[in-house]
Protein backbone atom coordinates (compact mmCIF):
# COMPACT_ATOMS: atom_id res chain seq x y z
CA UNK A 1 0.00 0.00 0.00
CA UNK A 2 1.47 3.59 -0.93
CA UNK A 3 2.16 5.42 1.90
CA UNK A 4 1.35 8.71 -0.50
CA UNK A 5 -1.62 9.74 -2.24
CA UNK A 6 -3.60 12.20 -4.27
CA UNK A 7 -7.07 10.69 -3.36
CA UNK A 8 -7.52 11.02 0.58
CA UNK A 9 -3.78 13.10 1.30
CA UNK A 10 -3.66 13.74 5.16
CA UNK A 11 -3.83 17.97 3.93
CA UNK A 12 -7.90 16.94 3.36
CA UNK A 13 -8.21 17.17 7.21
CA UNK A 14 -7.84 20.10 9.84
CA UNK A 15 -5.24 19.04 13.01
CA UNK A 16 -7.57 18.74 15.26
CA UNK A 17 -9.64 15.74 12.86
CA UNK A 18 -6.27 14.38 11.94
CA UNK A 19 -5.52 14.16 16.07
CA UNK A 20 -9.21 12.66 16.36
CA UNK A 21 -8.60 10.24 13.51
CA UNK A 22 -5.50 9.04 15.10
CA UNK A 23 -6.75 8.34 18.77
CA UNK A 24 -9.77 7.02 17.11
CA UNK A 25 -7.70 4.20 14.89
CA UNK A 26 -5.51 4.08 18.31
CA UNK A 27 -9.07 2.07 19.58
CA UNK A 28 -8.88 0.41 23.09
CA UNK A 29 -5.24 1.25 24.06
CA UNK A 30 -6.35 4.91 23.81
CA UNK A 31 -8.32 5.88 26.72
CA UNK A 32 -10.10 8.88 27.24
CA UNK A 33 -8.66 12.38 29.13
CA UNK A 34 -7.31 13.64 31.52
CA UNK A 35 -6.06 9.61 31.59
CA UNK A 36 -5.21 9.64 27.63
CA UNK A 37 -5.41 11.95 25.25
CA UNK A 38 -7.45 15.57 25.19
CA UNK A 39 -5.99 17.50 27.95
CA UNK A 40 -2.62 19.29 28.31
CA UNK A 41 -1.09 16.52 30.06
CA UNK A 42 -2.19 13.07 30.83
CA UNK A 43 -3.32 11.85 34.11
CA UNK A 44 -1.88 9.09 35.51
CA UNK A 45 -3.09 8.18 39.06
CA UNK A 46 -1.32 6.72 41.25
CA UNK A 47 -3.36 3.48 41.88
CA UNK A 48 -2.02 3.08 37.52
CA UNK A 49 1.67 3.79 38.81
CA UNK A 50 1.32 0.33 41.17
CA UNK A 51 3.36 1.96 43.76
CA UNK A 52 6.97 1.12 42.73
CA UNK A 53 9.20 2.57 40.37
CA UNK A 54 9.20 3.00 36.69
CA UNK A 55 11.27 2.62 33.21
CA UNK A 56 11.02 5.18 30.54
CA UNK A 57 12.49 4.97 26.96
CA UNK A 58 11.64 6.13 23.66
CA UNK A 59 12.65 5.40 19.84
CA UNK A 60 10.95 5.97 16.50
CA UNK A 61 9.78 4.00 13.06
CA UNK A 62 11.10 6.36 10.22
CA UNK A 63 9.87 5.62 6.79
CA UNK A 64 12.94 4.62 4.36
CA UNK A 65 15.25 3.58 7.62
CA UNK A 66 12.98 0.93 9.53
CA UNK A 67 10.79 -0.09 7.14
CA UNK A 68 10.10 1.09 3.02
CA UNK A 69 6.85 1.55 0.95
CA UNK A 70 6.47 -1.88 0.35
CA UNK A 71 5.82 -2.70 3.90
CA UNK A 72 2.00 -3.35 5.49
CA UNK A 73 1.34 -0.20 7.59
CA UNK A 74 0.39 -2.43 10.02
CA UNK A 75 3.81 -4.28 10.52
CA UNK A 76 5.25 -1.11 10.65
CA UNK A 77 3.04 0.42 13.49
CA UNK A 78 3.30 -2.63 15.36
CA UNK A 79 6.91 -2.36 15.11
CA UNK A 80 7.02 1.07 16.85
CA UNK A 81 5.18 -0.48 19.81
CA UNK A 82 7.36 -3.85 20.17
CA UNK A 83 10.92 -2.14 19.40
CA UNK A 84 10.42 0.30 22.38
CA UNK A 85 8.72 -2.92 24.60
CA UNK A 86 12.10 -4.63 23.77
CA UNK A 87 13.94 -2.15 25.88
CA UNK A 88 11.59 -2.50 29.19
CA UNK A 89 11.97 -6.16 28.57
CA UNK A 90 15.92 -5.49 28.64
CA UNK A 91 15.22 -4.42 32.13
CA UNK A 92 12.89 -7.08 32.98
CA UNK A 93 9.72 -4.52 33.14
CA UNK A 94 6.44 -4.35 32.13
CA UNK A 95 5.69 -1.93 29.29
CA UNK A 96 2.31 0.57 30.30
CA UNK A 97 2.04 3.91 29.17
CA UNK A 98 3.03 5.46 25.92
CA UNK A 99 3.34 8.90 23.82
CA UNK A 100 2.82 8.87 20.12
CA UNK A 101 4.55 11.74 18.25
CA UNK A 102 4.53 12.08 14.37
CA UNK A 103 6.13 13.74 12.08
CA UNK A 104 4.41 13.51 8.79
CA UNK A 105 3.94 14.62 4.82
CA UNK A 106 0.92 16.53 3.69
CA UNK A 107 0.66 13.78 1.10
CA UNK A 108 0.27 11.28 3.60
CA UNK A 109 -2.68 8.55 2.61
CA UNK A 110 -5.16 8.65 5.46
CA UNK A 111 -5.29 5.02 4.56
CA UNK A 112 -2.53 3.92 5.11
CA UNK A 113 -2.12 6.04 8.25
CA UNK A 114 -5.53 4.24 9.33
CA UNK A 115 -3.56 0.75 8.90
CA UNK A 116 -0.79 2.26 10.91
CA UNK A 117 -2.19 3.32 13.52
CA UNK A 118 -4.12 -0.45 13.51
CA UNK A 119 -0.80 -2.14 13.91
CA UNK A 120 -0.06 0.15 16.99
CA UNK A 121 -3.18 -0.57 18.31
CA UNK A 122 -3.09 -4.57 18.42
CA UNK A 123 0.75 -3.94 19.64
CA UNK A 124 -0.33 -1.81 22.55
CA UNK A 125 -3.22 -3.94 23.24
CA UNK A 126 -1.54 -7.59 23.36
CA UNK A 127 0.82 -5.96 26.04
CA UNK A 128 -1.53 -3.57 27.99
CA UNK A 129 -0.06 -0.28 26.91
CA UNK A 130 -2.55 2.56 27.22
CA UNK A 131 -1.25 5.13 24.62
CA UNK A 132 -1.78 8.45 26.79
CA UNK A 133 -0.93 11.56 24.29
CA UNK A 134 1.54 12.50 21.84
CA UNK A 135 1.88 15.09 19.04
CA UNK A 136 1.82 15.53 15.49
CA UNK A 137 3.66 18.01 12.51
CA UNK A 138 3.22 18.52 9.21
CA UNK A 139 6.40 18.65 7.13
CA UNK A 140 7.20 19.21 3.16
CA UNK A 141 8.11 16.56 0.92
CA UNK A 142 7.06 12.99 1.23
CA UNK A 143 8.19 12.02 4.97
CA UNK A 144 6.78 9.61 7.88
CA UNK A 145 7.97 8.84 11.12
CA UNK A 146 5.92 8.74 14.74
CA UNK A 147 8.10 8.51 17.96
CA UNK A 148 6.88 6.99 20.70
CA UNK A 149 8.30 7.29 24.18
CA UNK A 150 7.64 4.45 26.80
CA UNK A 151 6.65 3.97 30.33
CA UNK A 152 6.98 0.96 31.89
CA UNK A 153 6.74 -0.14 35.36
CA UNK A 154 10.01 -1.71 36.92
CA UNK A 155 10.82 -4.75 39.25
CA UNK A 156 12.28 -5.18 42.41
CA UNK A 157 15.72 -6.15 40.82
CA UNK A 158 16.03 -3.60 37.43
CA UNK A 159 18.35 -5.45 35.20
CA UNK A 160 20.98 -2.63 34.23
CA UNK A 161 23.50 -3.64 31.23
CA UNK A 162 26.18 -3.23 34.08
CA UNK A 163 27.55 -5.91 36.45
CA UNK A 164 28.63 -8.72 34.34
CA UNK A 165 32.04 -10.48 35.63
CA UNK A 166 34.96 -12.47 34.60
CA UNK A 167 33.94 -15.57 34.36
CA UNK A 168 29.92 -14.96 33.78
CA UNK A 169 28.71 -17.46 30.82
CA UNK A 170 26.54 -15.59 28.49
CA UNK A 171 23.29 -16.52 26.68
CA UNK A 172 21.25 -14.86 23.94
CA UNK A 173 17.61 -15.90 23.26
CA UNK A 174 16.15 -17.18 20.01
CA UNK A 175 18.28 -17.15 16.77
CA UNK A 176 19.97 -14.13 15.40
CA UNK A 177 20.58 -13.37 11.74
CA UNK A 178 18.84 -12.88 8.46
CA UNK A 179 16.72 -10.36 10.18
CA UNK A 180 15.78 -8.40 7.11
CA UNK A 181 15.11 -11.48 4.60
CA UNK A 182 13.07 -13.00 6.75
CA UNK A 183 11.11 -10.02 8.29
CA UNK A 184 12.26 -10.42 11.12
CA UNK A 185 12.85 -6.76 12.12
CA UNK A 186 9.29 -6.11 11.57
CA UNK A 187 7.15 -8.99 12.92
CA UNK A 188 8.95 -9.98 16.62
CA UNK A 189 7.47 -10.33 19.75
CA UNK A 190 9.10 -8.65 22.79
CA UNK A 191 10.81 -10.77 25.02
CA UNK A 192 8.42 -9.21 28.11
CA UNK A 193 8.20 -12.84 29.89
CA UNK A 194 11.62 -13.63 29.60
CA UNK A 195 12.58 -10.61 30.95
CA UNK A 196 10.61 -10.83 33.83
CA UNK A 197 12.23 -14.42 34.50
CA UNK A 198 15.81 -12.58 34.37
CA UNK A 199 15.23 -10.15 36.62
CA UNK A 200 13.72 -12.59 39.53
CA UNK A 201 16.32 -15.04 39.22
CA UNK A 202 20.07 -14.56 41.34
CA UNK A 203 22.99 -14.89 39.09
CA UNK A 204 22.05 -12.41 36.31
CA UNK A 205 24.63 -9.74 36.32
CA UNK A 206 23.20 -7.85 33.21
CA UNK A 207 21.01 -7.49 30.13
CA UNK A 208 20.66 -5.96 26.54
CA UNK A 209 18.09 -5.96 24.16
CA UNK A 210 19.74 -6.96 20.80
CA UNK A 211 18.88 -4.30 17.96
CA UNK A 212 22.16 -3.16 16.58
CA UNK A 213 23.54 -6.61 16.24
CA UNK A 214 25.40 -8.51 19.03
CA UNK A 215 28.47 -7.65 17.68
CA UNK A 216 27.81 -4.52 18.63
CA UNK A 217 25.19 -5.24 21.61
CA UNK A 218 27.74 -7.32 23.12
CA UNK A 219 30.58 -4.61 24.30
CA UNK A 220 28.05 -2.85 26.20
CA UNK A 221 27.93 -5.13 28.82
CA UNK A 222 31.75 -6.14 29.03
CA UNK A 223 33.40 -5.14 32.19
CA UNK A 224 36.39 -3.25 32.41
CA UNK A 225 39.36 -5.40 31.73
CA UNK A 226 37.32 -8.10 30.21
CA UNK A 227 36.48 -9.74 26.69
CA UNK A 228 33.49 -11.51 25.95
CA UNK A 229 34.59 -14.86 25.00
CA UNK A 230 32.04 -16.25 22.16
CA UNK A 231 31.47 -20.30 21.04
CA UNK A 232 31.68 -20.09 16.79
CA UNK A 233 29.62 -23.45 17.32
CA UNK A 234 27.09 -22.52 20.18
CA UNK A 235 25.88 -19.36 18.30
CA UNK A 236 22.36 -19.80 17.16
CA UNK A 237 21.68 -18.63 13.50
CA UNK A 238 18.17 -18.45 12.13
CA UNK A 239 17.68 -20.23 9.19
CA UNK A 240 15.37 -19.05 6.54
CA UNK A 241 14.43 -19.47 2.82
CA UNK A 242 16.67 -22.69 3.06
CA UNK A 243 19.46 -20.78 3.84
CA UNK A 244 21.19 -20.59 7.51
CA UNK A 245 23.05 -17.49 8.52
CA UNK A 246 26.51 -17.07 8.67
CA UNK A 247 28.13 -16.67 11.58
CA UNK A 248 28.89 -12.72 10.55
CA UNK A 249 25.69 -12.34 9.61
CA UNK A 250 24.73 -13.82 13.38
CA UNK A 251 26.64 -11.47 14.84
CA UNK A 252 26.07 -7.98 13.08
CA UNK A 253 22.84 -8.39 11.04
CA UNK A 254 20.82 -6.40 13.61
CA UNK A 255 17.01 -5.68 14.35
CA UNK A 256 17.11 -9.69 16.24
CA UNK A 257 14.96 -8.07 19.32
CA UNK A 258 16.71 -11.19 21.19
CA UNK A 259 18.18 -10.50 24.83
CA UNK A 260 21.52 -10.88 25.54
CA UNK A 261 22.78 -11.69 29.23
CA UNK A 262 25.34 -12.42 31.52
CA UNK A 263 24.76 -15.33 34.40
CA UNK A 264 26.86 -16.40 37.26
CA UNK A 265 25.88 -19.76 39.10
CA UNK A 266 24.88 -23.40 38.08
CA UNK A 267 24.23 -23.39 34.62
CA UNK A 268 22.61 -26.41 34.44
CA UNK A 269 20.37 -25.98 37.05
CA UNK A 270 19.52 -22.24 35.67
CA UNK A 271 18.78 -23.65 31.88
CA UNK A 272 16.12 -26.62 33.43
CA UNK A 273 14.41 -23.46 35.47
CA UNK A 274 14.38 -21.52 31.94
CA UNK A 275 13.08 -24.89 30.24
CA UNK A 276 9.83 -25.47 32.75
CA UNK A 277 9.11 -22.32 32.74
CA UNK A 278 9.27 -20.82 29.75
CA UNK A 279 9.30 -21.73 25.64
CA UNK A 280 12.14 -19.67 24.45
CA UNK A 281 15.22 -21.17 22.91
CA UNK A 282 18.04 -20.70 24.78
CA UNK A 283 21.45 -20.19 23.98
CA UNK A 284 24.70 -20.70 26.25
CA UNK A 285 27.44 -18.69 23.21
CA UNK A 286 30.29 -17.94 25.79
CA UNK A 287 31.43 -16.04 28.30
CA UNK A 288 32.89 -13.03 30.11
CA UNK A 289 36.67 -13.78 30.34
CA UNK A 290 39.83 -12.07 31.33
CA UNK A 291 42.01 -10.72 27.86
CA UNK A 292 44.64 -13.07 26.31
CA UNK A 293 46.48 -10.16 25.44
CA UNK A 294 45.45 -6.28 25.70
CA UNK A 295 44.33 -5.66 22.36
CA UNK A 296 41.36 -8.36 23.04
CA UNK A 297 40.41 -5.76 26.08
CA UNK A 298 36.73 -4.56 25.50
CA UNK A 299 36.44 -6.67 22.34
CA UNK A 300 34.85 -9.20 21.08
CA UNK A 301 36.74 -12.77 20.72
CA UNK A 302 35.63 -15.74 18.78
CA UNK A 303 37.02 -19.27 19.91
CA UNK A 304 36.80 -21.34 16.90
CA UNK A 305 35.70 -24.95 16.98
CA UNK A 306 39.22 -26.05 16.70
CA UNK A 307 40.70 -24.29 19.31
CA UNK A 308 42.37 -21.19 18.22
CA UNK A 309 41.16 -17.88 18.65
CA UNK A 310 40.41 -14.71 17.38
CA UNK A 311 39.04 -10.56 17.46
CA UNK A 312 36.10 -10.32 15.63
CA UNK A 313 36.46 -7.50 13.87
CA UNK A 314 33.27 -7.05 12.11
CA UNK A 315 30.56 -4.58 13.94
CA UNK A 316 26.59 -4.02 14.03
CA UNK A 317 24.59 -1.52 13.04
CA UNK A 318 25.75 2.19 13.55
CA UNK A 319 22.96 5.52 13.26
CA UNK A 320 26.24 7.96 13.04
CA UNK A 321 28.35 5.17 10.87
Amino acid sequence: MNPFSEKDPLSSLGEKALIARICAAFGASAPKAPFGPGDDCALIRAEELGGGDMLATSDAVILGRHFDASTDPRLAGRKLVNRNASDIAAMGGRPAFALASGIVSAELSLGWLDGFCAGVSEAAEKLGVKIVGGDVASVGGRFFSMHMSLLGTAPERTLLRSGARIGDALYVTGGLGLSFESGRHLDFEPRIAEGEFLAQTWGVGACIDLSDGLASDVKNIIPRGACAEVFEDSVPRRFFGGKTATLREALCGGEDYELLFAYRGDCGEFERAWAESLETPLSRIGRISAPASASEAGGLVVVRSGGGREIFRGSGFDHMA
